[in-house]
Order: structure tokens, then C-alpha cells, then sequence
């Protein structure tokens, strides 16, 4: 018999966890570099994708560390294409698929 208290206590060390984090994001940029740059990019991840895009998706603490990213991004003559922060529910459903 699972206790209700630790699935709450289970529950809440989770979302403190993830708070910590930051909020994840999903940035895409026409142009490609390969994932060594990731740990550049905060540790974001690198994903390259057809017709010379990429896309960089992890968690940013901030929403300093956020322009920092993108300045980096513009330093680097990389047009942004699309910039979108990934809620809760989708990050969770991307999970289970992932898992299946």
C-alpha cells in the first residue's frame, strides 16, 4: 500500500526539481553547427535538421541566460526562426513517447 503523503512529498520534490531547472525551451536557427557547441549553448542540445536547420532545446535558468543564448546565436550569423517555450504537459507527453 503506497502512503498518500509520500506520493505528495514524491510529487512536490519533482516539481522543485524541474522549477530548478529553469523552464524549457526549443529554439530553431537556419544554419548548422555540430554538438560540440552544446556545452557553448548552456548544454542545450543540438539537433540538426534537413535543409540546413538546427534546433537547440534545454532548459535556461533565466531569462538572462536566455539572451545570452540568442546573442550568441546572432553572433554567429544565425537567423532565428522559431523561439517557443515547452509546457509542462507537452515536455511530459514527449517523455512517455519516448519511452514506448
Amino acid at each position: 500500500m503506497v502512503n498518500k503523503d509520500t506520493q505528495q512529498n514524491d510529487k512536490k520534490e519533482e516539481w522543485c526539481s524541474a522549477e530548478a531547472l529553469g523552464s524549457l525551451f526549443e529554439i530553431c536557427v537556419k544554419g548548422q553547427l555540430d554538438s560540440s557547441w552544446s556545452d557553448w549553448f548552456e548544454g542545450m542540445e543540438v539537433k540538426l535538421l534537413d535543409n540546413g536547420k538546427m534546433s537547440l532545446c534545454g532548459y535556461v535558468v533565466d531569462q538572462a541566460a536566455l539572451m545570452g543564448i540568442l546573442t550568441r546565436l546572432c553572433n554567429l550569423n544565425l537567423s532565428l526562426l522559431s523561439f517557443r517555450q515547452v509546457s509542462p504537459a507537452e515536455k511530459q507527453q514527449k517523455s512517455s513517447q519516448k519511452e514506448k
